[in-house]
């Protein structure tokens, strides 16, 4: 028996022991996933029924729900958001799924999904409860100190005025004499390696004015490089043969800048919506392409609200409100400038001060007003401290879908005026910022006003002042 006993003994003893280690090692993993899976750091799978889908890729986005656009109650501004969406920005050391993991679990009553996530300036949207909107929005800056800034997914617009056509020839070019545009294609009409971004509603491509200029091509909402024309919507097309309409073609006038090339970023959906996300995009996408001079004639439709006051005291109201966006803008505005970038935009056409935007409070782009054919501010344009400089923005003649030609009024005409402008500053010397363009066009610009505090372009003198010693 004891031989028998000593035999078994010694039979376990040289047993292999790699099961009983496997099966413990298993054991343990087991007792770690499911320990982890309860935790907030739990990875964000592709399809996991608690968590939601993740995007497929970044940059791809859901197409605006109508039903969800609402004017939020107290917004003196009547500023139209999506009711549902938050834009969260973060720092850019953060992991986007496991910060979304850290929000979906820190709030598990409002069922939050993932809409949308971009690697540049490292950004999210989720999908809330509309109700909860304003206190997710608080409770999101408070309770990760990662977020740098939460804003709302507000839709924006053009910042045009159609007019009837009714063309004659002295008509169509009488805004590029005013800024001295003949004689400063004398010095240079623009030169092909630099880019122009035109970041608009849609294009036509096709259109004579705009087929050989084009590089690069992208569409926001369809993820792709396939632009569309829209029937209704004419604005992109207008604002990018101002820009840098061809020469010599035979056809309508020429751009501004006929020599440098066009980046056309299509932002808008087919009803011509525009989102702070479609915005960022573009902006991103013109960045990662090495445009030189990116033009936004867009941005928040004020409605006359706070006209009745003051310049002063609307100057005022503007510090009080939308300060988390106008620091986001500001910050996306400083990245471009490190690239040497110059953006320009259009001031707006609700006759208030244009800070009032949040868009358009930034030092470092360049902030454009539009003048009638008196060399007087238009009537409908924005001013005030943030407006850099004014150019012709009534009865623009420039191109439209299907090899057409139409004026608009507004100060998107405006501000491509001035974006060729920058291109033809850019052709002579590529290293200028923002600041010094706005500095080099308020030295050698027309004043328009009794105080000769706002300016008229002259392009001619400010290529001149470059090339002089």
């Amino acid at each position: 028996m004891a031989n028998n006993i000593f035999r078994f003994n010694k039979l376990r003893r040289g047993a292999n022991p790699w099961p009983f280690i496997l099966g413990a090692l298993l054991f343990l993993l087991l007792l770690f996933l499911l320990r982890y899976c309860n935790t907030p750091n739990h990875f964000y799978g592709n399809s996991n029924p608690h968590y939601g889908q993740w995007p497929q890729e970044p940059g791809l986005r859901q197409p605006i729900d109508s039903t969800k656009i609402i004017v939020p109650p107290g917004d003196s501004l009547k500023r139209p958001i999506i009711s549902n969406l938050l834009n969260v920005y973060v720092q850019d050391s953060v992991d986007l799924k496991v910060f979304a993991n850290q929000v979906i679990y820190q709030y598990p009553q409002d069922s939050i999904q993932v809409t949308y996530y971009a690697d540049e300036y490292k950004r999210i949207q989720f999908q809330i409860p509309a109700a909860r909107r304003d206190t997710l929005k608080k409770s999101l800056k408070q309770d990760f100190a990662v977020v740098k800034f939460v804003v709302f997914e507000s839709i924006l617009n053009n910042q045009q005025t159609a007019q009837d056509p009714g063309f004659s020839d002295i008509n169509n070019h009488w805004f590029y004499e005013q800024i001295g545009l003949y004689d400063a294609w004398k010095q240079t009409m623009g030169k092909p390696e630099v880019k122009i971004a035109i970041i608009d509603d849609s294009f036509d491509a096709t259109h004579p004015e705009l087929i050989n200029q084009i590089d690069s091509p992208w569409n926001v909402f369809e993820y792709s490089p396939n632009l569309n024309t829209y029937r209704t919507l004419v604005h992109g097309t207008h604002v990018a043969g101002t820009a840098v309409g061809e020469s010599d073609n035979g056809v309508g006038i020429s751009g501004v800048a006929p020599r440098c090339r066009l980046i056309p970023i299509q932002i808008a959906d087919a009803q011509g919506r525009m989102t702070t996300t479609s915005i960022l995009d573009g902006i991103f996408y013109a960045l990662k392409n090495d445009a030189d001079v990116i033009n936004m004639s867009l941005g928040l439709d004020l409605a006359h609200l706070v006209g009745w006051l003051s310049e002063q005291e609307q100057e005022q109201y503007a510090n009080t409100i939308f300060q988390d966006e106008a620091a986001m803008w500001n910050e996306v505005y400083e990245i471009a400038q490190k690239e040497n970038t110059v953006i320009v935009q259009a001031a707006g056409n609700s006759n208030v001060v244009t800070s009032l935007d949040p868009m358009k409070r930034s030092s470092v782009t360049i902030v454009v007003g539009a003048t009638d054919r008196n060399q007087q501010k238009a009537g409908f344009s924005n001013y005030g401290q943030k407006v850099d400089i004014y150019a012709p923005g009534v009865g623009i003649y420039s191109s439209v879908p299907n090899q057409r030609f139409e004026r608009m009024d507004g100060t998107s005409m405006a501000s491509p005026m001035v974006a060729g402008c920058v291109g033809l500053i850019k052709s002579v010397d590529s290293t200028l910022s923002a600041t010094d363009i706005i500095q080099l066009m308020n030295d050698t610009g027309i004043p328009i006003n009794a105080s000769g505090d706002d300016k008229l372009i002259q392009i001619d003198e400010v290529l001149q002042k470059i090339q002089t010693p």
